[in-house]
């Protein structure tokens, strides 16, 4: 099917706006690959926010074991930048006007899906491990981490704490990704599918 015939096609079910040109798109369009990129920058927006945030709190706590938590979680948030950031790199090198609208619609779907599963399965090592760095500063207000871990209670309230905070935490990250992410993608689905019935 000819591209601009696609367009014509979408602007009348309500699923996008025509444009003049690439650029257009990018400023204008509610395309659901838009609102990915947007939702995609946001994320991103927020791992700098908690990257700066790990940052004051390992050079400002005096406990040298907080200080190691702290940098932990700021490797922990760059994998999750580079994560983030490579899928936003695909989707603006591959959302391109002049090639096959339906295999570029599914390109983008199936490289944002392979990343969100990807940072799901990782989410299952490191929400005890941010769960661990928590514990850890909560101890450091008010305690010397180093003498307090030398209690065996401590230890059973970590293990205790991990069990319970990792899989709440993963419950909300896939809410969170379904409120972010999800909505779009099944846009992004179903466009694809017209597309195709469509050739």
């Amino acid at each position: 099917m000819d591209l601009k015939e696609a367009w014509k096609k979408l602007e009348q079910e309500k699923l996008t706006q025509p444009v003049a040109g690439v650029e257009e798109v990018y400023k204008t369009s509610k395309h659901p690959v838009q609102k990915l990129i947007r939702s995609f920058k946001i994320a991103l927006g927020f791992v700098v926010f908690f990257e700066l945030a790990f940052a004051y709190l390992a050079i400002a706590m005096p406990q040298p074991i907080v200080k190691g938590a702290m940098v932990l979680m700021m490797v922990v948030y760059i994998f999750y930048f580079v994560a983030n950031y490579q899928t936003l790199q695909h989707i603006n090198r591959t959302f391109r006007m002049d090639q096959n609208l339906a295999h570029t619609l599914q390109s983008i779907y199936d490289n944002t899906q392979q990343s969100l599963k990807f940072q799901r399965r990782s989410a299952v090592f490191i929400y005890p491990l941010a769960a661990t760095c928590g514990f850890l500063f909560g101890l450091s207000i008010e305690r010397n981490v180093v003498e307090v871990l030398q209690n065996r209670s401590v230890w059973v309230s970590l293990l205790i704490t991990i069990s319970v905070l990792t899989p709440i935490s993963y419950f909300v990250a896939i809410q969170l990704e379904r409120v972010s992410y999800g909505r779009y993608l099944n846009q992004l689905r179903s466009l694809i599918h017209q597309l195709e019935v469509q050739a």
